[in-house]
C-alpha cells in the first residue's frame, strides 16, 4: 500500500508541475501582457507629466509595466481595457492634455475636486464610450468643447 501512496503522490507532484510551467508559458497570452507599447498606458502616463502631483497621489503609475491594469492606483479595466479613470480629491494641478483622447473605452473619467486649470481639451470628444465626466470644483477657464455633446452615451 505504501508504493500506491509513493506512486499517486509522485503522479500528483508531476501534474502539478506540469500545469505550473504550463501557466507560467501561457500567462503573457492570458493577461494580453506583451511588450508592445500600451496605447492606453502611454495615454495616462503623458497625463501624468502634464500635470502636477504635488503629494505623490499617483507614485504607483509605472511607465515601464506595460499596462494599466494591473496595478495602477485610480485605474478601473474590464477585458484589459481602462474603462474608468477617478482621480477626484487628490490636490492634482496644471492643464489637462489631449492624450486621454485615445482612450477609446473610457466610461467614467472623475477628475473632480483638484486644481486643474485652462481648458477642456475638444479632443475629448473622441470619447466615443464615455458616460460620466465630472470636472466640478476645478479652475477651468472657457466653454465646454461641443464635442463633448456628440457623444452618444454621454449623460450629462
Amino acid at each position: 500500500m505504501a508504493k500506491a501512496d509513493s506512486a499517486t503522490r509522485f503522479s500528483l507532484n508531476s501534474s502539478i508541475n506540469f500545469l505550473l510551467r504550463l501557466l507560467l508559458l501561457l500567462l503573457p497570452l492570458i493577461c494580453g501582457a506583451s511588450n508592445e507599447p500600451n496605447i492606453e498606458g502611454e495615454a495616462l502616463i503623458e497625463f501624468l507629466t502634464a500635470l502636477k502631483d504635488s503629494n505623490d497621489k499617483i507614485k504607483d503609475w509605472d511607465s515601464h509595466f506595460v499596462s494599466p491594469c494591473f496595478s495602477w492606483s485610480h485605474v478601473t479595466c474590464i477585458n484589459g481595457s481602462v474603462v474608468s479613470l477617478d482621480l477626484q480629491h487628490n490636490s492634482l494641478s496644471g492643464g489637462l492634455p489631449d492624450s486621454l483622447s485615445s482612450m477609446s473605452n473610457l466610461q467614467n473619467l472623475n477628475l473632480a475636486h483638484n486644481n486643474f486649470n485652462g481648458s477642456i481639451p475638444s479632443s475629448w470628444g473622441q470619447l466615443s464610450n464615455l458616460k460620466h465626466l465630472d470636472l466640478s470644483s476645478n479652475d477651468f477657464t472657457g466653454k465646454i468643447p461641443q464635442q463633448l455633446f456628440s457623444i452618444p452615451t454621454f449623460k450629462y
